[in-house]
């Protein structure tokens, strides 16, 4: 545990050369070009003065230097953005005193789950998130960030709503109201923002933006011309101090930021994975939720807000040649350079250049082609992410991820349970083995003996239907070779796992079945099911079979079948073979 608190550079078997710093300052000064800009904008997404952002993209090299991507660029992101606006909204008025405390506390809070998790090497959790959730989510978040930024592009007086529709119907109200100047500034940012795109992936053009932007602003006095303004940023570095803390907050905040540090980290986890697989880097869960935990933490304690991977700049840090978190620390020198020294430049930045930013930002996580391919291969991945994508613009988001979960769950509990995982096998004549009859001519049946396969596990939720089907198998099989069945085998290969309930009620069956004259015996049976059955008085007469050359001989009751191996023998389930 000590060692998840050591940054990765000064851990055993690492090194770090002179060539690598020289690669890291020059991915440092790249990212931090394209991370200032952003990092304003998507504070003004989440509902914050643009300052803020560049003070929660301080702490993201500590996700770097203690987590276990070193490419990982950490920093404020447009969803979880969006998600602390929306969490928040219910509680204060955006870009309030208030609600800036709010964020801070919401950053603490993200920050403590993921460290906890991380300690505690629950890291396991985030996998059981469906990517169909995290799909749907985020192509309809993508929607609601473009649509926020909406008034901000067309210059019009905006109040923001919990729900997506409601903004969208305000949006349209103030339709007549726009800026053509305004509109005129955010099509013009939009247009250099994506040629610069088709240039080259790691060319500055938010910084283009930025630049322009500020001298429109100055030069032709954009803000006695009615376009808004970022306004006066405060030159300085924030300061510590505790977020408000009360137990009714907490209480109320907590859901939230579980649900921002869910969609956080499993995006900031298959960005990181991304760029692993280039750079053939070992990834470790755990440890990224320390350096995620850490950074949101500090965060939290000097006036930041929720922060996370981003996929953007990971991606410029990549290509740049960053080498370790080195690259993140050089970012953050430079957005305290910019904090302390070009503060009083933002005061002309149109807050329409930002809003462009934003938008670029979050245009390529509309998806929807990965949603259909989802419902062509999986009919309830493709309904869950369907469904999360509506259900995200008609409740809140933290809402719409909640059920989506939730439904998610439901398929996969109803698939487990009333999922069809019992067929008749039969043996196949060339290879000797055991194999779904399928029709094929060259499996072998054996009149009266039904030889069943369970694919799956038993448990309180699936066995009785297991238990029905095992039943339709055996009428099938009677109707098919036109004799009563006098042996049931089944195929325990695939049993990995047996729970008190199904035991009791494979119990009840097997009696059932003796009654009728039909024997029980188990072949390919695993250590730990064996072990549980052997728990069971009732089960100790059970015959197990070993191989199919035992079925042949002591099962089927035909005197053409004699081959036996040499020194194999069924045997009953409570009394071991030696």
């Amino acid at each position: 545990m000590i060692l998840a608190f050591v940054p990765s550079i000064f851990r055993p078997g690492n090194s770090y050369s002179v060539a690598e710093f020289r690669s890291d300052i020059l991915a440092g000064i790249t990212v931090a070009v394209i991370q200032i800009p952003q990092g304003m904008a998507f504070a003004a997404l989440a509902g914050l003065p643009a300052a803020y952002g560049l003070y929660a993209a301080l702490p993201g090299f500590i996700a770097s230097m203690w987590g276990s991507s070193r490419q990982l660029s950490t920093g404020p992101v447009a969803l979880v953005s969006l998600l602390t606006l929306t969490s928040l909204a219910p509680f204060a008025e955006p870009g309030s005193a208030e609600f800036i405390g709010l964020a801070a506390l919401l950053a603490l809070l993200v920050g403590i789950i993921y460290l906890l998790m991380g300690l505690f090497r629950l890291g396991f959790v985030m996998h059981l998130v469906p990517q169909s959730v995290i799909a749907g989510f985020s192509a309809a978040a993508a929607l609601i960030i473009v649509l926020t930024q909406v008034p901000a592009i067309l210059g019009i007086d905006f109040v923001q709503r919990e729900l997506a529709l409601q903004n969208i119907v305000s949006i349209f109200l103030g339709v007549p109201g726009l800026s053509l100047l305004t509109l005129l500034i955010a099509t013009i940012a939009f247009v250099i923002l994506v040629t610069s795109r088709k240039i080259s992936r790691i060319f500055p053009g938010a910084l283009v933006v930025l630049s322009l932007g500020i001298l429109a602003g100055f030069a032709l006095s954009l803000g006695d011309r009615g376009v808004a303004l970022v306004g006066e940023i405060p030159a300085s570095l924030p300061s510590f101090a505790l977020p408000p803390l009360s137990f009714v907050l907490l209480l109320s905040l907590l859901p939230k930021a579980a649900i921002i540090a869910l969609v956080g980290f499993v995006t900031a986890h298959a960005t990181a994975k991304i760029v692993a697989a280039k750079s053939r880097e070992q990834l470790d869960t755990n440890q990224e939720l320390v350096g995620q935990g850490l950074a949101n933490i500090v965060g939290g304690l000097f006036r930041g807000y929720p922060i996370s991977g981003s996929l953007t700049r990971t991606a410029i840090n990549s290509d740049a040649g960053a080498r370790t978190g080195i690259s993140g620390l050089v970012a953050g020198v430079i957005t305290v350079f910019a904090l302390l020294f070009l503060t009083p430049l933002f005061f002309y930045l149109p807050k329409a250049a930002l809003a462009s930013i934003v938008v670029l930002a979050a245009l390529p996580l509309i998806d929807v082609g990965r949603l259909r391919e989802m419902l062509r291969i999986s009919r309830a991945d493709g309904y869950v992410a369907f469904l999360t994508f509506g259900l995200t613009f008609l409740l809140r988001p933290d809402d719409a991820i909640f059920i989506g979960i939730v439904i998610a769950l439901m398929f996969l509990i109803r698939q487990i349970a009333w999922g069809t995982r019992a067929q008749e096998m039969g043996v196949d004549k060339e290879w000797n083995v055991l194999r779904s009859l399928s029709g094929e001519d060259r499996m072998e049946t054996f009149p009266g003996v039904c030889v069943t396969r369970i694919s799956m596990s038993l448990y309180y939720m699936n066995t009785a239907r297991l238990m029905r089907e095992v039943e339709e198998v055996i009428q099938e099989h009677e109707v098919r070779e036109k004799r009563p069945a006098y042996a049931l085998v089944i195929d325990a290969s695939s049993i990995h796992f047996v729970d008190i309930t199904a035991l009791e009620l494979l119990e009840e069956h097997f009696e059932k079945l003796a009654k009728r004259g039909i024997r029980v015996s188990l072949i390919y049976l695993r250590r730990a099911v064996r072990e549980a059955l052997e728990r069971m008085p009732s089960m100790t007469e059970i015959t197990i079979i070993h191989n199919i050359d035992e079925l042949r001989r002591y099962v089927v009751q035909d005197p053409r079948h004699t081959l036996v191996l040499t020194g194999s023998h069924p045997e009953k389930l409570g009394k071991r073979s030696g």
